[in-house]
């Protein structure tokens, strides 16, 4: 199964995808935020993920960043 990683920015999600082996993974798309979850309920009808990763913004100092609230937000939204 695949593993499928998210940059989220709040002006479009970049979506990268494993191969099934889980070997290398390449960039899938950049999708809107508001249309992740019907892009995400597409995808998931024809590929089998076995999980998904969040990248987290960090400042230089490990900090998180002004935009990690959103990818909490996000975050949540996956979840359910």
């Amino acid at each position: 199964m695949r593993i499928m990683a998210f940059d989220y920015g709040t002006k479009r999600i970049g979506l990268a995808v494993t191969d099934p082996l889980q070997i290398i993974a390449t960039g899938l798309d950049t999708v809107h935020p508001l249309d992740i979850i019907a892009y995400l309920k597409k995808y998931l009808q024809t590929e089998q993920v076995e999980r998904f990763i969040v990248g987290e913004p960090k400042q230089m100092d490990n900090t998180p960043s002004q935009s990690a609230i959103h990818v909490r937000g996000f975050v949540n939204l996956l979840t359910r």
